[in-house]
């Protein structure tokens, strides 16, 4: 390759070029190029070893911060997961408003908070602003999208949220899209995220600024809890189960669990259903979830609610009562 300048190069530029001489001299770059192109690659450059007892990546840094290289799925910031492998039931408080300071107070003696985004009016930049202060209050922000819809569930999780509730569910598809675009694909090739691997872009938001080594470890911090609440997510949930990979908790969603299907816990129909998505969660390996209420049902173990709750939250025509 010539260094000489184009501004200092004697060679004279020809006052036109055919069409002939323009195509045989693009076929000529063009086959330069798949030369270069067939060469073997370099190897890559190792990344850099982590030191002896070096602590994982701090808070404040973003998924694609420096320091020393963590190894996927080997920091768990999701203090849910550990609770739930030591075998603790886990308790929580539902945020429906965009008051931070109440946010901190609900926060006290919870394991988790459950940022309502399927029927409140918060908008997305409020709830960013929660899972800040849920995260900085030392809980874990769980958020129940709308729906399945790949948009809602990776704001939720580009803002930091370390749960996603997807309501409703009754097909394999809408349960596939919860895991699909809640989870990183492959990533990086020396530092490959942990299975199960999914379609969720790489976009921005605070996630990195609020969890340690995050775009490595996301994957495996991340809880899927699926919300069945209707006779045809009853009737799926054994193929749903099998099916799709990366789910980590069922919940039997108790007032629409009867309000879909025309009765009320204690029916013998109720308890029926109840039943079978039961015994299909727990024969999987499944996380059982609830409300509070039925904290002392065997098999439960996670709820909305606080274990406190002596009721589901709501009457028997539906509306919300105070636990």
């Amino acid at each position: 390759m010539s260094t000489t300048s184009p501004a200092n190069d004697p060679t004279p530029a020809p006052a036109s070029l055919n069409r002939r001489d323009f195509l045989a001299a693009t076929a000529g770059f063009a086959a330069l190029a798949s030369i270069a192109t067939a060469q073997p690659p370099a190897p890559p450059a190792a990344p850099p070893a982590a030191a002896a007892g070096a602590p994982p990546a701090g808070r404040g840094r973003g998924p694609r911060g420096g320091g020393a290289a963590v190894k996927a799925g080997s920091v768990t910031f999701n203090t849910v997961i550990t609770k739930l492998k030591e075998g603790k039931q886990i308790f929580s408080n539902t945020i429906m408003q965009p008051d931070l300071e109440a946010a901190k107070r609900a926060c006290e003696g919870q394991d988790f908070i459950w940022i309502e985004m399927q029927h409140s009016r918060l908008t997305w930049r409020e709830s960013e602003d929660l899972i800040k202060v849920i995260a900085q209050a030392g809980c874990i922000p769980f958020v129940r999208v709308p729906w399945a819809n790949p948009g809602d569930i990776q704001k939720a999780t580009d803002a930091g949220a370390l749960g996603i509730i997807v309501p409703m569910v009754s097909t394999v598809e809408e349960a596939r899209n919860a895991v699909m675009f809640a989870k990183w694909p492959i990533g990086s090739r020396d530092n490959p995220n942990a299975k199960p691997w999914g379609h969720r872009s790489s976009g921005g938001g605070q996630a990195g600024s609020l969890w340690p080594s995050y775009q490595s470890n996301a994957n495996n911090n991340i809880l899927i809890m699926l919300q069945i609440e209707n006779p045809a997510g009853v009737g799926m949930i054994d193929n749903i189960l099998d099916e799709v990979e990366g789910i980590d908790i069922v919940m039997v969603a108790s007032n629409d669990f009867g309000w879909q299907a025309g009765d009320r816990d204690g029916d013998e129909s109720y308890n029926a259903r109840e039943k079978l998505v039961r015994e299909s969660v727990l024969a999987h390996g499944k996380i059982l979830a609830g409300p509070s209420s039925w904290q002392t049902r065997p098999g439960y173990r996670l709820f909305q609610g606080t274990r406190s709750a002596t009721n589901t939250g709501y009457d028997a025509t539906g509306n919300r009562i105070g636990n």
